[in-house]
């Protein structure tokens, strides 16, 4: 999460005038290798903006950018690209009006980077986060802070939910595992005081939220959603206000969020419209952001967003960006938000080559199932383009029974996974490929 008044819509940054009402290409040098090409695009997982003209993203390659006249330009900070194992960066915090900073990944073992003179240099603080499991080490999704706090969760398919803490400004740091009777699975996480704080993420398979007021020594839910499963994605918070989005995995076409009008205790479902999956990649949102109680957005695995001006009871569909992520709010003339390249919220729109042929982009890490239908035994392949963890899962429709098939991290590669579904009921089914990239469904039948 960010800040009280944050997130927001889009790819990887961008200002907004809420006085207009269309978005517009930024400059995109700097988030995508060398010259352009349809499969060099570095997918923006988490952006900062610590004022209106200095702000940062980073990517899910290992790319750490930084803007300092307000997406005008980028320079690259850091970059993991060539080296032997590259850290998928997916979060990223600062506090002391952006002197201390902190960058989370979903690697093999977890990088946490720290600046402490305004993100000027980093240094690898590893072995300040002790985890004692064996797998999955220092895996943050989300990061937060309040006061010289900083928070982080994840990650999205640990079946154990970590909670990260350190009290020292990221100097040093605490590790707690919640309880998975509550929630897991963890996502995003927000503090609206040093001890009041929400995470978001999955109880089973269905979407939650869960809250503290100890400073995240315990933890109730609060929210719990079966109709649609899958997890809360992103939070916002805006005074009394409360935002979420629904990435759900019962494969449905459905664009959703949740929202709250009392501090997060109790929270409806909103449903803002459908769209189809492309790619054979799952339809799930991710990115949401208000600027105010009643205006907002929600994007997602898909081209366009969604976007309403009287708190979604109508939503209005644009068909600009594509796989909205992070979103960031300062204020509401000054939105930016992380996915795909740059936009900006302007007076004009102007699509590029670029911002077209993202729209065709083939997802990264590629799945195939056979025989379908299948009879006694199902071969999945998974042609991985980078390491990443691997969550593999089959839904019966019908039933929503899951069957796990693996849940663990893997290197880049060819990888081969077989169910055996002879002892399955016949009937509808859907494998689920979760990554670090995008998830992927593909629709199977079972017969007999």
């Amino acid at each position: 999460m960010k800040k009280l008044l944050t997130l927001l819509l889009l790819f990887s940054v961008c200002t907004i005038s809420i006085a207009q009402n269309k978005w517009m290409n930024l400059p995109n040098k700097g988030f995508y290798k060398g010259s352009w090409t349809q499969d060099s695009i570095y997918r923006v997982e988490d952006v900062y903006f610590s004022d209106t003209n200095t702000g940062y993203a980073v990517s899910i390659f290992g790319r750490l950018l930084k803007t300092t006249n307000g997406c005008d330009s980028w320079s690259v900070k850091n970059d993991t690209l060539n080296a032997n194992t590259v850290a998928p960066f997916s979060s990223i915090e600062f506090l002391d009006g952006g002197q201390y900073g902190i960058v989370g990944s979903l690697g093999a073992k977890g990088t946490v980077l720290r600046t402490t003179d305004s993100g000027k240099t980093w240094v690898n603080i590893d072995t300040l986060i002790h985890d004692s499991s064996r797998t999955m080490k220092r895996n943050i999704c989300g990061l937060a802070h309040y006061g010289d706090i900083f928070y982080g969760v994840g990650h999205w398919g640990s079946d154990t939910g970590r909670f990260y803490k350190s009290v020292d400004k990221g100097a040093s740091w605490t590790l707690t595992y919640v309880d998975t009777s509550v929630i897991r699975n963890l996502v995003d996480v927000v503090f609206t005081s040093a001890d009041t704080g929400f995470i978001t993420g999955a109880y089973k398979n269905w979407s939650a939220v869960a809250k503290t007021t100890d400073g995240g020594a315990t933890w109730r839910r609060v929210f719990v959603d079966s109709t649609i499963g899958g997890r809360i994605w992103k939070i916002q918070v805006m005074g009394n206000y409360m935002f979420g989005s629904i990435e759900p995995r019962f494969f449905k076409d459905t664009v959703c969020m949740i929202r709250s009008e009392d501090y997060g205790n109790t929270w409806k479902i909103i449903a803002a419209g459908t769209i189809r999956s492309t790619v054979g990649a799952a339809v799930g949102t991710q990115g949401i952001g208000f600027a105010t109680p009643a205006k907002g957005w929600l994007g997602g695995y898909y081209r366009g967003i969604f976007e309403t001006v009287d708190s979604g009871k109508t939503w209005t569909y644009l068909n600009f960006g594509y796989q909205v992520n992070r979103m960031f709010v300062i204020d509401s003339s000054h939105i930016f938000a992380g996915g795909v390249l740059a936009y900006k919220y302007g007076h004009s729109v102007q699509y590029d080559n670029i911002s077209n042929a993202i729209a065709k982009r083939q997802v990264l890490n590629e799945m195939k199932v056979s025989p379908n239908p299948a009879r006694d035994n199902v071969r999945i392949e998974i042609n991985l383009q980078m390491g990443t963890n691997v969550l593999l899962e089959v839904f019966n429709v019908d039933s929503r029974k899951t069957y796990r098939i693996v849940n663990n991290y893997y290197e880049k590669g060819m990888h081969i996974f077989n169910w055996d579904c002879s002892s399955v009921p016949a009937g509808n089914y859907v494998v689920w490929f979760d990554n670090n990239e995008i998830p992927q469904a593909k629709k199977l039948v079972v017969g007999k």
